[in-house]
């Protein structure tokens, strides 16, 4: 069992993750991924929840991709969730994408 974060304990954590924004129910980001490179985009945050054993919600759109991580288990966004999240920031920092907005 995984404790849920508190609204405080999401809001602090959302200060570290530029980007990212809560949505009442999950943490949210919409990330500007052209067409073509969403399948490799897509490959790596798969490999990244594989590794934690834990993973994102992906959505695609023309686009972009819209990621949404809670703790399906706990119903709600725990550490896992803001920890995948700052995962998440580090690939994309290294593929040069734009993170567009938040959704």
């Amino acid at each position: 069992m995984v404790d849920l974060l508190d609204h405080d304990q999401i809001e602090t954590a959302l200060e570290a993750l530029p980007g990212w924004a809560y949505d009442g129910d999950a943490l949210t980001r919409r990330v500007d991924v052209p067409g073509a490179s969403q399948e490799a985009m897509m490959r790596s945050l798969a490999e990244a929840g594989d590794a934690m054993g834990h993973h994102p919600d992906v959505s695609r759109e023309p686009d972009a991709l819209v990621l949404r991580l809670w703790t399906h288990s706990e119903d709600g966004v725990t550490a896992k969730d803001v920890e995948l999240a700052a995962r998440v920031d580090q690939l994309l920092s290294g593929s040069g994408t734009d993170s567009g907005g938040t959704s």
